[in-house]
């Protein structure tokens, strides 16, 4: 929604006249587009007007306490914002910078001092230091995890519970169970395991979800299948924060390259398998105990799943045919 209110917004007059749309029913702030078109967020501060020295940082300029007049639908407002901009050169950000930013400054206090919106900042800092930094994670893989989310009908059991640390054993880990998403761009079902990751503790349980994906210029991508989960935890900030946080530690440096991968869909729905951790081929040791670490290529084809439908339901996931 935000997305679609900044294309329609014109950009800052010389003087330093924002045009604007409200973002807040609460608050002051407003979203607003900048002398070169960039996205800009004026976040009203209730302080009293101190120094507060800005924050430039790569992809994002931060300035507090300054005058501005916002006209808003006709409507003109001058009063004291933080001004959180995105970089001008780099609008294959300006989507991330607008989801990302969007869904921290719903946790502002009804009433926000320069503090709170500092505290903000960091936050969305935090977000941005992600792309700048090397990928942790393979964009198929996240595609496939984020494929996982958009088809469960529990959704927001499945985001608390999803890794904040890309190098987390499991990529969901529930309290009494475990789901690790698998993917592959082969054209036979080999995936890579650790062995750890069979390895469950006792009482619980583990399922392995397997998609195999097919590139494709006119498919789906990281931000298309990111924005549709948005779109259905609009009332969680939480969970944004997380979502969005996740989807700049996907993107990383290469961020430019990753937006460009996208997969078929309808190829990754049909190729979609549910299986009980149980179910896929393993050794039960490892003959040296100075080994350690031990990863291995298991191939799925022809393996029947014996994932008990009690657990297919408790992750939300269809009982046969995905109509997403």
């Amino acid at each position: 929604m935000l997305t679609s209110l900044f294309s329609e917004l014109s950009a800052a007059t010389e003087s330093g006249e924002f045009f604007a749309s409200a973002i807040s029913t609460e608050r002051k702030d407003f979203l607003a587009k900048g002398a070169h078109g960039e996205p800009v967020f004026l976040i009203h501060d209730a302080s009293p007007a101190i120094y507060a020295p800005g924050v430039q940082y790569r992809y994002v300029d931060v300035r507090f306490h300054n005058l501005c007049i916002v006209n808003a639908r006709g409507v003109s407002v001058q009063d004291k914002f933080a001004i959180i901009a995105c970089a001008p050169d780099v609008p294959e950000l300006y989507d991330i910078f607008i989801k990302c930013f969007g869904a921290v400054i719903e946790t502002l206090p009804a009433i926000a001092e320069t503090k709170h919106i500092n505290s903000v900042i960091q936050d969305i800092l935090d977000l941005f230091r992600e792309l700048i930094k090397p990928s942790a994670i393979e964009i198929t893989g996240f595609w496939a995890e984020l494929f996982v989310i958009k088809i469960s009908s529990r959704k927001f059991d499945l985001l608390r519970h999803w890794y904040n640390d890309p190098y987390e054993r499991f990529d969901f880990s529930l309290e009494n169970g475990f789901l690790e998403v698998k993917a592959t761009t082969k054209t036979i079902r080999v995936h890579e395991f650790s062995l750890n990751q069979l390895r469950i503790p006792e009482d619980t349980h583990g399922l392995v979800a397997s998609l195999m994906m097919l590139p494709s210029h006119g498919g789906v991508g990281v931000m298309d299948l990111a924005r549709d989960i948005d779109q259905s935890i609009s009332a969680y900030p939480d969970l944004r924060k997380k979502l969005w946080g996740n989807v700049a530690k996907a993107l990383g440096a290469d961020f430019s390259q990753n937006l460009d991968r996208r997969f078929d869909w309808n190829f990754s729905k049909d190729s979609f398998r549910l299986y009980s951790s149980l179910d896929i081929p393993t050794f039960s040791e490892v003959l040296d105990s100075r080994i350690s670490n031990v990863r291995y290529a298991a191939n799925l084809e022809g393996v029947e799943s014996s994932l008990h439908e009690k657990l297919r339901v408790l992750y939300g996931f269809p009982e046969k045919r995905i109509d997403i």
